[in-house]
């Protein structure tokens, strides 16, 4: 189980319309463990904790990429 894992499942889930609309079936409004289970069957394992971590690092890379540079 890795940070690494959850991150390629967020990047994973993002570019999958086919596992979003399992993730949906599921539950309107998955909850964490939700997004573990389902990181499971696509073969990336990982907790809670870091998917919290690996959510995290993916949007301050976002906000690194898409900032404005001032200087």
């Amino acid at each position: 189980m890795s940070v690494q894992n959850a991150l390629q499942f967020i990047q994973h889930l993002r570019a999958d319309d086919k596992l979003k609309k399992s993730l949906l079936a599921l539950n309107q409004t998955p909850s964490l463990e939700c997004f573990v289970n389902l990181g499971s069957n696509v073969g990336l394992s990982f907790t809670v904790a870091q998917l919290e971590t690996a959510h995290k690092h993916d949007w301050a890379m976002r906000g690194l990429l898409y900032s404005k540079d001032d200087g």
